[in-house]
């Protein structure tokens, strides 16, 4: 298993943390950004952490802001660092409602080399997404946002295919309640991708380092082997009122030792 972090964590970074997160107004301050000193900022913070790559947050690669070259530097500036671009995160929406919307989704995650897309999507659009990613060859995982367990995740990708699986959010679905060890169980080979994440309580919004929450670290990482798992482990600490640097590094520490 190799290690990344999503940019995602840094959510609050250009607002100058105020608290609370503000998703739909950091967004558009983060579109408004130059992306490439952006990432640089990112990248340098994460530096330390020696991560095998990076899961890029579509805010900072806004189709409409990337162009081949621009894609072309952010791969250098990955490269520089000794790291890929391992997955794309954020929502394609709807090829019925925005077919060329998620074209440019796929456009993007193409031109970044990335294997991956990593965010939620509606159950009506995955027969279309489905031949979208055949087309593209990038596959979707569907991030649990509001699921619980194995089975409403499954109901959520109906019950998926070869380019179409699972994003285990282990903060996430302890957040809600649920058990992320025993969704790991039952999930097995649908798991194509991993956001660890941990969270001081049920209903908790905030990230804390790993292991200084409610998720069991070395048991989500003990299931992941035990299903013979060998993606991507994607670090997410979405903080609102300080940069989540110290956290992300503390959790690759945590997480070499159990690896």
């Amino acid at each position: 298993m190799k290690l990344s972090c999503v940019s995602a964590s840094y959510v609050n970074d250009l607002a100058g943390y105020p608290g609370e997160i503000d998703w739909g107004a950091a967004m558009e301050t983060i579109r408004r950004a130059p992306v490439l000193e952006t990432i640089e900022g990112i990248l340098k913070r994460l530096a330390p952490a020696h991560l095998d790559g990076i899961e890029l947050w579509y805010p900072h690669i806004w189709p409409g802001n990337v162009t081949p070259a621009l894609a072309d530097e952010i791969l250098g500036l990955l490269s520089s660092h000794g790291m890929v671009c391992c997955a794309c995160a954020g929502s394609v929406g709807d090829p019925a409602q925005d077919p060329q919307g998620c074209e440019e989704m796929f456009r993007v995650a193409r031109l970044l080399k990335s294997p991956l897309i990593a965010g939620h999507f509606p159950a009506q659009a995955v027969p279309q997404l489905g031949a979208l990613a055949a087309r593209h060859h990038i596959r979707l995982a569907y991030e649990n946002g509001h699921e619980q367990n194995a089975s409403q995740m499954l109901a959520a990708i109906q019950g998926g295919n070869e380019w179409i699986g699972v994003n285990i959010d282990t903060g996430n679905m302890a957040a809600r309640g649920g058990d992320p060890v025993q969704a790991i169980r039952e999930l097995g080979d649908r798991i194509i991708h991993v956001h660890f994440k941990d969270v001081p309580a049920v209903g908790a919004h905030d990230c804390v380092a790993l292991g200084q929450g409610i998720v069991d670290v070395a048991g989500v990482v003990r299931e992941l082997r035990a299903i013979g798992y060998h993606g991507w482990l994607s670090i997410e600490v979405e903080t609102g009122d300080h940069d989540p640097t110290e956290e992300i590094l503390a959790s690759v520490d945590t997480l070499r030792r159990l690896l």
